[in-house]
């Protein structure tokens, strides 16, 4: 093949491949405008106490436990309210019984101890040892991992169903060990909120 053809030939086959290795670009962009509404901000706040006083770190005084004895209980009413400016659900995170640096007859007191709360009763019905009806929300032991099976519903303020009253039983099994008498225990209900 002459030096010229072998030339034209390699020039014509550069010339495809260039040609062949162009792209197309092409772009599209479509814009609509959306009315997000307005964003509002609020506030959450979850209080516990009585018919006269609510506080975020409210002392449960009403529980006596000193007057706890075997196949007794105690009992009193607490109040849970939201002081937020918006609805929330709320539910039980776990009780402590304030014996970690007690003495073995407070360890074995509080290891005896159960507890039941519940809802749908009238505070004056939570007090001394009336028997009532009412919404369990929670039986078992006084235990850091105590929680309700399902999260209670509070209004934000300014509705009835802003709050809710529970009545707090403190029991001890008539069969409770003798190593639990002259035990004392100041039992801490822990309670948390969140947003709906």
């Amino acid at each position: 093949m002459p030096k010229a053809l072998k030339f034209a030939a390699a020039a014509a086959v550069v010339l495809v491949l260039g040609v062949s290795a162009q792209t197309t670009v092409a772009a599209w962009r479509a814009e609509e405008r959306i009315d997000a509404g307005a964003v509002q901000t609020g506030s959450l706040s979850l209080l516990a106490g009585n018919s006269n006083s609510a506080k975020k770190d409210y002392v449960f005084s009403e529980l006596k436990t000193e007057n706890l004895l075997p196949g007794s209980f105690v009992q009193a009413p607490l109040t849970i309210s939201n002081a937020g400016t918006t609805s929330l659900t709320y539910g039980l995170a776990g009780i402590t019984t304030g014996t970690d640096n007690g003495n073995a007859q407070d360890k074995a007191l509080a290891a005896a101890g159960t507890v039941s709360i519940y809802a749908a009763v009238p505070p004056a019905s939570c007090t001394g040892t009336q028997q009532f009806t009412g919404q369990l929300l929670y039986s078992g032991s006084l235990s850091a991992g105590a929680a309700f099976s399902n999260p209670r519903d509070l209004a934000a303020p300014g509705s009835p169903l802003a709050s809710e009253a529970l009545c707090i039983r403190l029991s001890l099994p008539a069969g409770t060990p003798q190593a639990a008498a002259g035990g004392k225990m100041a039992p801490t209900f822990s309670f948390t909120g969140q947003q709906k």
